[in-house]
């Protein structure tokens, strides 16, 4: 191990074992310690920051695929009751001010009608689940909470810092050290989760830097608190709200609905942060003058930016969140995507774990994840292009000329922002296309974008959600295992089952009669389910269908359990690695 071992301080330091070890207590290295101990396994969750330092509000938007994650957990319900009252509407609007023109309106539902959500621009999605505006600042103490409540046996470390670590054939050997007292800790566990960050110590250690644009706008933050705030609309309150002042965009956010705010100024990325007064953007945004009060609560500058880790994998130790992608913070696509990530890689760990899968179903993981990171980004970016447009001079003005610049410029916002402001196919419509552990069978899938979702079942995709006829969400009936959809009982599947039992596989058979089992008025065939067979992944992926059976279950098994895949990237590099203490 380079540089000084725990040893050379001069005392022992404090041995601990695990399965797998978890750094960064954030929301994704929080959902991945929950996947992990809701399967059984042993976790252990180390954070540097103390366990009442607030997080940060940047995000303020969890995406209905995650929230499906969520409830699979069984704490989406308590996550959704945060934040905004029930009748807060979380509509999205752009405006001239707050105290000005309304400009166009995305309506959302508020929590009260979240699940009665028809005729809104966010509702009808294809889930059992919906799109949550609850802020970081509230979404990690639900998911701290549910952690020691749920799954009480994972240790979670606070203010404990990553310093380095060695990889072994069979395991991985972490050090850490407790900043308040100076304990030192001896980590031995099967994997390493680097969830820790744009900042990422387990990076670091690997050697591995981001690559792409580290700069393609720069915004200064102000997280304050205002009770009059909301007695200055100018139009109907709205949970999110975008202004275009000087040229200057910003926007405004509902944190609690009541008094809790966060202000957002975006500028150019040639500019100086200290070249901003946030102060004078905030009011001229607001379009208030001195006698506006307010309690600044946090300040913080970030830079948006475009970055990928070139692999998310380096033997036993795998990258997930903003420790293996950077984006514009925008729509909560980098924490969301990091949450998708664990999801992942939690369900192909714990196959490795309980001994039904080899750890050569890893590599999948990265040969999944990192081009769905790659198009997400690229979603991501393109959002600055439309804060880099302007408008006339006249948009504010009292007269026949201003509404018509305004209801023009409203237009062309709402068209170009319509797909980011719903991003359903963003958020059900990627495909693990490429995939070692998916049996494709040639048919292309839909096309990836951020707007527009069509349900398929091709290999990769994600699972198509339908209401059986008792009101049973799909997902709710799918196992922590695989899943066998049988849409015709005539089809023979003991072959499968038994090979499955043979190699200790969970699967579950879910036979559904589509003119019976299925919410009425629901065609199967629409949401892409043409095949008699339909195999779903433990992360509701399709991993293969077909009308038969193959000839040989059990290969279709070994492959989808990834035993017939590249072997695992062995840790020929960065064997060990000590960051600075």
């Amino acid at each position: 191990m380079n540089g000084d071992t725990p040893a050379a301080a001069g005392h022992a330091p404090r041995a601990i074992e695990t399965a797998v070890l978890v750094v960064g207590a954030g929301p994704v290295g929080l959902t991945a310690a929950m996947q992990l101990a809701h399967r059984g396994n042993d976790v252990v969750v180390i954070e540097q920051r103390g366990a009442d330092v607030p997080a940060s509000a940047k995000c303020n938007h969890i995406s209905a695929r995650t929230m499906e994650i969520y409830r699979r957990l069984d704490v989406a319900d308590a996550i959704r009751a945060e934040g905004l009252p029930d009748d807060f509407p979380n509509d999205g609007v752009y405006a001239t001010r707050l105290t000005g023109y309304e400009l166009t309106r995305f309506r959302m539902p508020c929590r009260r009608d979240r699940f009665d959500d028809h005729g809104y621009d966010d509702g009808d999605l294809p889930s059992p689940e919906r799109a949550a505006r609850v802020s970081q600042l509230y979404l990690e103490p639900v998911l701290r909470h549910h952690l020691r409540e749920r799954f009480s046996e994972v240790p979670v470390l606070h203010e404990t810092r990553f310093t380095g670590f060695e990889q072994h054939d069979d395991h991985v050997v972490s050090y850490a050290v407790r900043e308040d007292t100076g304990e030192e800790f001896e980590i031995r566990s099967r994997y390493v989760i680097g969830a820790d960050g744009a900042s990422s110590s387990v990076r670091k250690a690997l050697g591995l830097r981001l690559r792409g644009d580290d700069n393609l706008t720069r915004a200064r933050t102000r997280l304050f608190r205002a009770p009059d705030l909301l007695s200055r609309f100018n139009y109907p309150r709205a949970w999110m709200n975008w202004f275009i002042v000087d040229d200057i965009w910003s926007s405004l956010l509902a944190i609690d609905g009541e008094e809790l705010w966060n202000f957002h100024c975006f500028m150019p990325p040639t500019r100086e942060f200290a070249d901003l007064d946030l102060d004078k953007a905030l009011r001229d945004a607001l379009g208030v003058g001195p006698d506006f009060t307010y309690e600044t609560v946090r300040d913080e500058d970030w830079i948006g930016r475009r970055l990928v880790a070139g692999t998310f994998q380096v033997g036993r130790v795998f990258l997930s969140g903003d420790a293996a992608h950077l984006w514009v913070p925008y729509g909560g696509y980098g924490m969301n995507a990091g949450i998708a990530d664990v999801a992942n890689l939690a369900w192909m760990m714990d196959a490795v774990l309980q001994g039904w899968a080899p750890e050569s179903l890893l590599a999948a993981h990265d040969a999944e994840r990192r081009p769905v990171t790659e198009q997400v980004s690229a979603f991501a970016s393109n959002f600055v292009e439309v804060l880099q447009e302007t408008e006339s001079e006249v948009i504010e003005e009292d007269s026949a000329a201003g509404a018509a610049a305004r209801r023009a410029f409203g237009q062309r916002l709402r068209d170009a922002n319509i797909r980011s402001m719903v991003p359903t196919g963003l958020n059900f419509g990627y495909t693990y296309g490429t995939s070692p552990i998916v049996v494709h069978d040639g048919e292309e899938p839909p096309p990836f974008t951020m707007g527009d979702y069509q349900p398929s079942t091709v290999p990769g995709a994600r699972l198509p959600h339908f209401w059986f006829a008792d009101g049973e969400s799909l997902y709710d009936a799918l196992p922590d295992g695989f899943t066998l959809l049988r849409f015709d009982d005539n089809v023979d599947v003991a072959p499968l089952a038994a090979a499955a039992a043979e190699r200790g596989v969970p699967l579950r058979v879910v036979n559904v009669d589509p003119a019976e089992d299925v919410e009425k008025g629901i065609d199967l065939a629409d949401l892409g389910y043409r095949h008699a067979l339909v195999l779903a992944r433990p992360d509701q992926h399709v991993a293969w269908r077909g009308a038969a059976l193959p000839p040989d279950p059990g290969a279709l098994l070994d492959q989808v359990r990834g035993a017939v895949t590249a072997q695992c990237n062995r840790p020929e590099r960065q064997a060990s690695r000590t960051l600075s203490k």
